[in-house]
């Protein structure tokens, strides 16, 4: 690849300049953003773990009264 001079007007370099700016400011928003939402979604699953053990307790606890109320034998 060879190394040529590039010749940009001054008004459009600065624009370009001011472009570049604004898009790494908006890529910075967007990484923080997605950490963000993997934070969410790690809190979520947790969430999810507590309720799936809650179930799991009140179905022990149910099957328990069950067996002791209808079982009698």
């Amino acid at each position: 690849m060879q190394n040529v001079p590039v010749f940009v007007k001054i008004d459009n370099y600065k624009e370009v300049l001011n472009i570049i700016d604004v898009m790494k400011k908006k890529i910075k928003d967007t990484k923080q953003s997605l950490a963000k939402i993997r934070e969410l979604k790690a809190q979520e699953e947790q969430e999810i773990i507590e309720w799936e053990r809650n179930v799991n307790e009140i179905t022990k606890r149910l099957v328990f009264i069950d067996a002791a109320f209808f079982d009698n034998d």
